[in-house]
């Protein structure tokens, strides 16, 4: 499947002006931890360059399974990986720990490098653009309310706005939560709608995106059967599609009972490319 470009002539965009339509909140005064990693001393910034069916652009968001919390950092086997700094809208090589997402301050990173080095590898796209954009320690309000610190839902119209301006496509958008509400006891019901506040907004902000959602919930060794049914049932096979199993990935995967170490971060990216493989049809 082509990447699915957005933000043409005559599109409306519903920016928050109260204060400004790329203003990002901070998190960290609300979420402690979760400041953004931002140090630029050794990153390399790079142009657009040709975007075409052969380069994957992919949203990642979701809480601390996808921010920088993996111990050791990775470095790819492919040279052709970027990523889309959502907090100036450049486009960076790509390397751990990531930019715009909290963690990595001592080193460390996150399984999307791994993601985007097996689909390269594996020969499903030449290029792969990853935007991340998950925070640490977030429940699914934090997500799907605009009203509740530290505004997490206007940060969607924010990526999609810079994304837009960056002139890149959207091939895939990957949510990634759960373990907060499977350990604040939300309900099944609660969940699926908050859920799909979010899944609208995408709509809105990255329009013609597929969703793809994960089965997530375990934390410290305790799993929720309400999250993952309301996970379950968003998926409609046409605009949003089931994403990967994180549920599979076991105590040996994670290096605290939640977190993945690098066999777990590993085993991520394999059951992440398969679900990209099977909802894209690669």
């Amino acid at each position: 499947m082509a990447a699915m470009l957005f933000g043409g002539a005559g599109l409306a965009y519903n920016r928050f002006t109260a204060n400004g339509a790329y203003y990002i909140y901070p998190s960290d005064g609300v979420i402690t931890g979760t400041a953004p990693y931002l140090d630029l001393s050794d990153r390399q910034e790079v142009t657009l360059g040709t975007i075409d069916d052969r380069t994957a652009v992919i949203v990642f968001i979701g809480q601390s399974l996808s921010v920088n919390s993996v111990k050791w950092a990775y470095t790819p086997v492919n040279a052709d990986i970027d990523q889309l700094n959502i907090w100036d809208g450049k486009l960076y090589k790509a390397k751990d720990p990531l930019l715009g997402i909290n963690g990595g301050s001592n080193g460390g990173g996150t399984w999307l490098l791994r993601m985007a080095d097996k689909l390269i590898s594996d020969g499903h796209y030449d290029r792969v653009i990853i935007v991340p954009m998950a925070v640490g320690n977030t429940n699914i309000g934090q997500w799907s309310d605009p009203n509740l610190a530290p505004y997490l839902f206007r940060r969607i119209n924010t990526v999609g706005l810079r994304m837009r301006d960056a002139g890149l496509p959207c091939t895939a958008i990957m949510w990634g939560q759960g373990e907060s509400d499977t350990r604040d006891g939300t309900s099944q019901a609660s969940y699926a709608a908050s859920l799909q506040k979010v899944i609208a907004e995408f709509k809105r902000a990255i329009p013609g995106c597929p969703m793809l959602v994960a089965q997530e919930s375990y934390i410290y060794g305790t799993t929720s059967p309400a999250i993952l049914a309301a996970q379950a049932s968003v998926v409609n096979n046409t605009t949003v599609f089931a994403g990967e199993n994180v549920e599979l990935i076991g105590p040996s995967g994670r290096y605290d009972n939640t977190h993945l170490n690098d066999a777990g971060a590993d085993q991520r990216a394999t059951l992440a490319v398969a679900a990209l493989v099977a909802a894209l049809g690669l």
